[in-house]
């Protein structure tokens, strides 16, 4: 499980590095060509996500539908970074807790309500959706910041799987 909840830590350390050197103006301004979307949203989401497993992991039921939606987070720099603290600090503590990645949970997302909603799933299982999900959501602020002539780290929004695949294949 710490192979795990260190690639998350590994996430969210590229999002501190992007929120440590953006403007608020830049963080909180839609895209069109993105849906009107704005980097801010994108990692305010991403952010509630990891909340909602946090929150989840000590009741063993995690609701991906029930998030928070600050707007405080999703428009200014500060508020994002002190979110971001918060979440890692909340994951580190999961290492030192009595969890392992076959632990099973209930995880409800998007698929309606009532008790057939939630569907079962692992601690394990949910790191590595979190690490999916976020690197998808990455994806698109690199390009909503590529627009804005923003420059990020290469490896930013990039795949565990890929980064791997170009180590062993030598390309940068």
């Amino acid at each position: 499980m710490e192979e795990l909840v260190d690639a998350n830590l590994y996430y969210l350390e590229q999002a501190e590095r992007l929120l440590s050197r953006m403007e608020n103006v830049d963080y909180a301004s839609s895209d069109i060509a993105f849906f009107g979307s704005s980097i801010g949203q994108h990692l305010r989401h991403c952010f509630d996500h990891y909340l909602s497993f946090i929150w989840g992991a000590s009741s063993g039921k995690i609701d991906y539908d029930h998030r928070q939606r600050e707007s405080e987070i999703e428009c200014l720099t500060e508020g994002a970074l002190a979110c971001l603290e918060a979440i890692r600090n909340d994951l580190q503590s999961l290492k030192n807790q009595d969890l392992t990645g076959n632990q099973r949970i209930r995880v409800k997302m998007d698929c309606g309500d009532g008790e057939n909603a939630w569907q079962e799933s692992t601690f394990g299982r949910e790191l590595q959706f979190l690490v999916s999900h976020t690197v998808h959501h990455f994806a698109i602020i690199s390009g909503i910041a590529g627009r804005k002539g923003l420059i990020l780290d290469e490896s930013f929004g990039v795949a565990p799987s890929t980064l791997r695949f170009r180590a062993k294949a030598g390309i940068n």
